[in-house]
């Protein structure tokens, strides 16, 4: 965009009327918004995958729970270390009731550690979502005051609605520019979810399957092969 195509479109801002610059205003503070969430979960996500790498490096290498107990003592809370701690207890005791009370665990940890992960992306996906609206609203309104306009000179030629209907789209263009970067976002980060709780699935079957071949001694089961 050279220079004169820049200062065109600050010089339509410039001149839009209330409306206008309210419903700019507006999709301002939700592009804002929206950056400022898809950099906290792009770090809070690669943070919870890291975290879950070390996790899973240290369980291939441990003997039994106890020891990955201590190798995991000093690791940084992620999503699979939370998963491990919440079933933790129940691998160590001893009794039928261990293994349904097992799954009830862990189908209850996996849930509450996606919630937590999922917190705030559905925002990103409400400002996608409603800001073409926000913009095409103000465009509306903005064409419409070149109808009012076109009326009150009695003509409709372009020099006369080119003007109004420029600053109309003006909010149309920045509803755009607010909800793509948060919908493409939000796509990612769903992603991203998906093959977490995939991922934590995994290891939960692995921890049922261990359970239950140990189940009718009632020990904590110890890693084979290791």
């Amino acid at each position: 965009m050279n220079v004169d195509a820049r200062a065109s479109v600050f010089g339509l801002i410039a001149s839009a009327g209330v409306v206008a610059k309210i419903v700019l205003f507006l999709l301002l503070l939700c592009s804002i918004v929206s950056w400022a969430l898809i950099l906290y979960k792009w770090l809070a996500l690669r943070q919870a995958t890291q975290n879950n790498r070390q996790f899973l490096a240290l369980f291939a290498k441990a003997d039994d729970w106890s020891d990955l107990a201590r190798r995991t003592a000093k690791l940084r809370d992620g999503p699979m270390l939370a998963l491990f701690r919440s079933v933790q207890g129940i691998m160590e005791k001893k009794g039928p009731t261990r293994l349904a009370r097992l799954s009830r665990l862990i189908e209850s940890g996996i849930q509450d550690e996606i919630g937590h992960q999922e917190r705030s992306i559905h925002i990103l996906a409400t400002i996608g979502n409603t800001t073409p609206f926000v913009g095409l609203f103000g465009t509306v309104w903005g064409i419409m005051g070149a109808f009012q306009e076109i009326g009150r000179q009695g003509t409709a030629n372009i020099a006369s609605v080119g003007p109004g209907v420029a600053e109309a789209l003006v909010t149309t263009a920045a509803g755009l520019l607010a909800a793509i970067p948060a919908v493409v976002a939000y796509n990612m980060f769903a992603n991203a979810l998906r093959e977490m709780e995939l991922q934590m699935e995994l290891f939960a079957a692995e921890i049922t399957t261990l359970a239950e071949d140990h189940g009718a001694l009632g020990d904590a089961p110890q890693r084979e092969g290791r």
